[in-house]
């Protein structure tokens, strides 16, 4: 299960106009910074440090990963990430737009599972009418979508048979510690740790309020105590605990 990351909108009014743009074209972070954005998501949610679209779209321009007239090369993220000391791979290297039934999906879909981030480059459809980086995470056995270019529901949960058909390919981020360092208590780990609190609790001596209910709950036998003579005032009563204090009483 992943963490919810940050999210970035290339739309957002702060930097939507900022020129992302090699020479011979206009281009702008509004129009064609997904990728950059994916990236700057993902950094600043494993890194703790502010890193905006602005950012990210800087550092692809001088290291040249800005396609002339098109958006971002597919080889800028791994070295982005690694800028950052992300460890970021490439899952596949042939497009699988159309492929609903590609094994990639399901290594994708794993990655997330054991904490992984994927960031996917989808095709014509639902996404795109070209080409568009998203940002994608699992949460509550599904898939989750952080679009840097939309809100909508139907793009930010999107159908899972139509996400496989539209997506070409993937890259995978290493989160694994992120996202794994609030790990699930096991069912063990939480037997053992109620029995060291309830043996704790059995230990402790009774408060001086009780002590006229203890002395007639002693005479009269409701309260005998175990074979060591311990009375765990305590401990917590159990059911069948209950029903024979009051089957003493009753008698």
């Amino acid at each position: 299960m992943n963490k919810q990351p940050v999210s970035y909108l290339q739309t957002d009014a702060r930097w939507k106009k900022v020129s992302y743009a090699v020479t011979g074209e206009t281009a702008t972070i509004g129009g064609s910074g997904c990728g950059p954005t994916s990236a700057a998501m993902l950094i600043e949610t494993l890194t703790g440090q502010t890193f905006t679209p602005v950012d990210a779209c800087a550092w692809a321009l001088s290291h040249g990963y800005k396609a002339l007239n098109q958006g971002t090369y597919h080889s800028y993220f791994v070295p982005q990430f690694k800028a950052f000391k992300l460890d970021c791979k490439r899952l596949n290297t042939s497009s699988v737009y159309g492929n609903a039934d590609s094994s990639i999906h399901e290594e994708a879909i794993q990655l997330m599972k054991d904490g992984w981030y994927i960031i996917a480059l989808m095709g014509k459809g639902n996404w795109t009418s070209s080409g568009h980086y998203i940002v994608v995470w699992w949460a509550d056995n599904k898939f989750h979508i952080n679009d840097p270019a939309s809100t909508k529901t139907a793009r930010l949960n999107g159908d899972p048979y139509t996400f496989r058909s539209q997506c070409k390919y993937y890259w995978a981020i290493d989160a694994r510690t992120y996202n794994q360092e609030d790990d699930t208590m096991t069912q063990d780990q939480f037997n053992s740790m109620m029995d060291t609190y309830l043996s704790s609790l059995a230990e402790q001596e009774p408060s001086e309020w009780s002590a006229e209910a203890r002395a007639w709950a002693e005479q009269n036998g409701v309260i005998t105590g175990d074979e060591n003579g311990n009375k765990k005032y305590k401990a917590f009563t159990t059911r069948e605990q209950m029903v024979q204090f009051l089957y003493r009483v009753k008698g």
